[in-house]
């Protein structure tokens, strides 16, 4: 596994080797190496090199933080490793503490630059969250005012979380199939908001909705197909899934004419951030956003072209 990363840095020639990855299980349909090559590309960087690898158990991240090759800059992480990323790296910012999961490892390099051996990990999946939440909202909505709603009780939604504290948000309402929503009361109070949570098959399910300033949808999307219509009349919608695209939440907000946020903006939010801990360069999140909208309307253009021919 680390071994296949030292192949990666075995070119002859040309600038040294910004050796990046993103770690997964599956892996193989990561959008990672769309927006950090895209924007490598566009920032005029040829040095950096970006792979899929395939490593969800806490002992392959283990394996890979200790035997990669100085030239790594960093890994991403997707799932099931998140967890294992936040409980093996020396160091964990604040909101990678606080919401438990890491998805962004890099290697911290001593005075000289060389790598000391021990690795930081941060959770950028918030950077990706409160890019979706500025662009519903706009610039003129009074901070600290907002009523946010998280729906779902998962991975995603701890990060969901922090960014609507980030963004000035003073209350959430967690909606969940079950009590297991109150698994995020603690880290909702830890920021200073109020909690509070409804099932989603709850009778005041649109009432709830229709009094949030902003909704942040964390469940397939399935789930929240049978209350789209509940869901989308939050006054600002953002729906972290991309596949389908558009998902039935993001058709029903937009039926609404409620502004709307997707998961798209939220990778290209979160690999912003990433890209810059990587390579010390910053790109731009509209940049990130075009990657990915012109790669999936590649993918889509491919798909029918497959269905005419019948291949």
């Amino acid at each position: 596994m680390a071994a296949g990363l030292q192949d990666e840095t075995d070119a002859p020639d040309g600038p040294a080797v910004q050796l990046c990855a993103v770690l997964g299980r599956p892996v193989g349909h990561s959008l990672s190496p769309v927006i950090h090559l895209g924007s490598a590309a566009m920032l005029g960087n040829e040095s950096l090199v970006y792979v899929r690898v395939d490593a969800g158990e806490p002992s392959e991240v283990r394996r890979l933080m200790q035997q990669s090759p100085a030239c790594v800059c960093g890994f991403s992480v997707t799932m099931p490793g998140k967890s294992a990323a936040h409980d093996l790296a020396d160091t964990v910012t604040d909101r990678a503490a606080l919401i438990g999961s890491a998805n962004t490892l890099v290697p911290v390099r001593d005075a000289e630059g060389q790598p000391s051996g021990t690795w930081l990990a941060d959770n950028t999946d918030v950077d990706g969250l409160s890019a979706c939440l500025r662009a519903v909202l706009g610039e003129d909505r009074a901070t600290g005012a907002g009523r946010g709603v998280v729906v779902g009780n998962g991975g995603t939604a701890r990060p969901a979380v922090a960014a609507l504290a980030a963004e000035g948000f003073t209350s959430v309402t967690v909606l969940a199939r079950s009590e297991r929503a109150l698994n995020l009361q603690s880290l909702v109070e830890s920021y200073g908001m109020t909690f509070d949570w409804l099932r989603l098959d709850d009778d005041r399910l649109g009432e709830v909705c229709a009094a949030a300033d902003a909704l942040i949808s964390t469940i397939p999307a399935a789930g929240a197909a049978t209350v789209a219509e509940h869901l989308g009349a939050a006054a600002a919608v953002v729906d972290v899934i991309y596949d389908p695209y558009p998902t039935p939440l993001m058709l029903a907000a937009r039926g609404a004419g409620r502004p709307v946020s997707d998961g798209l903006l939220m990778l290209a939010g979160q690999g912003v951030e990433q890209f810059r801990q990587f390579t010390g360069e910053t790109p731009s999140t509209e940049g990130m956003y075009r990657l990915l909208r012109a790669h999936r309307r590649t993918l889509e253009s491919q798909s029918g072209d497959t269905a005419d021919t019948g291949s």
